[in-house]
């Protein structure tokens, strides 16, 4: 079960003030979601990882032997060091830094647009930031049951891991 931290997000940001608040920002993935992440993340997490929290854009704060809080990015299959404890990254979730995490003002555009996450959902995208048509805007993401989302980021960014920037890549949807 994720520890969740209590913690409120600065939604004051640079361009202007949002009207979405904390608990449309993040969420909490049920078991089989959790399972599923670990499962089909398992090529680049650490054994042993305990998830802090989920962005309700479907990435996820953890941390695993050390103190410090790692950021995975599942729509571009990285993991980055966001903090050097807990009580840091619980801290910097009322910075700017956050809004880069959580993009409130997407989130927002988002929920304008009729796009709301349901209980264990969080967005997935249409085509994955990696790609170069892969934009952070309302017509590249929905909402998906989290355990989706996993499996389909997880194991497709673990296929792709490698590849040179500008590889073509093709796909085939098999049922």
């Amino acid at each position: 079960m994720p520890v969740m931290l209590k913690s409120a997000i600065n939604l004051n940001t640079k361009r202007q003030t949002v009207t979405i608040s904390w608990s449309d920002l993040h969420f909490t993935p049920n078991t089989q979601a959790i399972h599923t992440l670990a499962t089909s993340w398992q090529w680049l997490l650490p054994n042993g990882f305990t998830p802090i929290l989920f962005s309700i854009l479907g990435d996820m704060f953890f941390q695993e032997a050390t103190e410090e809080v790692y950021w995975l990015n599942t729509g571009t299959g990285e993991v980055t060091v966001v903090a050097k404890s807990a009580e840091h990254f619980n801290e910097l979730l009322t910075s700017e830094e956050a809004d880069n995490w959580f993009m409130p003002n997407l989130v927002e555009q988002l929920h304008a647009a009729g796009k709301i996450p349901t209980e264990n959902q969080c967005y997935t995208y249409v085509t994955l930031p990696i790609f170069a048509e892969g934009n952070y805007d309302i017509e590249n993401l929905n909402p998906v049951p989290a355990s989706e989302h996993f499996a389909m980021t997880g194991e497709l960014l673990n296929h792709l891991q490698g590849l040179k920037d500008g590889a073509t890549v093709n796909f085939s949807i098999e049922e």
